[in-house]
């Protein structure tokens, strides 16, 4: 099974207070880019393994995707016998979320292959346990995203409009971008 896990635009974005819990409260509008994704690959084997194209990415415990197994692995009592492939299109550090999409990506291929066995209420809290906007790519359509920006609010379908995306050569940290 081979899934597509678009990129991200925000067309809004504001930034509030500091939370207690060190995030910052956010009031966004984001939209999915259908026209640039990165491709997420499911294939059955006897342990999970995990690979992807671009080797300047971690394919270790700290990548998102395998964080995302893990994760659906203890909320559902399965293992992962799925050797998962990550062709990256979507440029990281660049604000477009490619990371969280593959992510949530993970979380519903993995679901879909296991039977649905999850909620979609249940694989948000998953998916807001390893980033606050990856439950955004959980849902269908544009939204507002609101506390760190795991809470989603499906809004009206945003006409769709040609971008023109410029990604210099070097990337900004979330975390850097938000404590600047």
């Amino acid at each position: 099974m081979t899934l597509d896990a678009p990129a991200k635009l925000n067309l809004s974005l504001v930034v509030m207070a500091k939370r207690p819990d060190g995030y910052h409260e956010l009031n966004t509008t984001m939209v999915k880019l259908p026209g640039l994704a990165d491709r997420v690959s499911f294939e059955p084997a006897d342990e999970f393994s995990f690979s992807c194209d671009d080797p300047s990415l971690p394919t270790d415990e700290s990548n998102l995707v395998v964080k995302a197994v893990r994760a659906y692995e203890a909320a559902s009592g399965t293992t992962c016998r799925y050797r998962i492939l990550l062709e990256k299109h979507v440029p990281h550090g660049a604000g477009l979320g490619g990371g969280s999409s593959d992510a949530a990506t993970t979380l519903l291929g993995l679901n879909q292959l296991n039977g649905n066995a999850l909620s979609l209420e249940r694989l948000s809290e998953i998916a807001a346990s390893l980033g606050s906007d990856i439950p955004f790519f959980l849902y269908p359509g544009a939204a507002r995203c609101t506390g760190r920006g795991e809470i989603i609010k499906k809004i009206q379908p945003i006409r769709p409009t040609p971008v023109l995306l410029l990604k210099p050569s070097f990337g900004v940290s979330t975390q850097d971008a938000y404590r600047r």
